[in-house]
């Protein structure tokens, strides 16, 4: 029986991205995007990790040579595991995180307008 999860590591998080990015790709085709000249991992690697994702039902493989491999699940899906993990962290302390998230990088106009969106919305309830 195959295993489903939805958990996500951070390598199969950085793995589903490119597919986001690109749409379907052959294993070679990811293997190329994802080592960006670096040539690590191995191929082989990627092929492992691949499959494992195929078995989480985080991928849908389809062919066989060259299989071509594609999301079953879209970004928007993602977000909620992540966030009940950092706020688990976070002790359910939000503001110190914020702060900390704030200060790696400048936000931008667009960032901040939506944040103050947010607090808006927060403050009528």
């Amino acid at each position: 029986m195959q295993k489903k999860s939805t958990t996500l590591t951070p390598g199969e998080a950085e793995l589903l991205g490119l597919f986001w990015q690109h749409g379907p790709l052959t294993l070679s085709q990811t293997h190329e995007i994802y080592t960006a000249g670096s040539g690590t991992p191995a191929l082989q690697t990627i092929q492992t990790r691949l499959n494992r994702m195929v078995a989480k039902n985080l991928l849908h493989r389809e062919g066989s040579f060259p299989a071509v491999y594609s999301s079953r699940i879209n970004k928007e899906n993602t977000r909620g595991i992540y966030f009940d993990l950092i706020e688990e962290l976070a002790g359910n302390d939000l503001a110190p995180l914020m702060m900390h998230l704030s200060e790696k990088r400048l936000l931008t106009k667009e960032e901040i307008e939506a944040l103050e969106k947010i607090l808006r919305k927060q403050k009528d309830k």
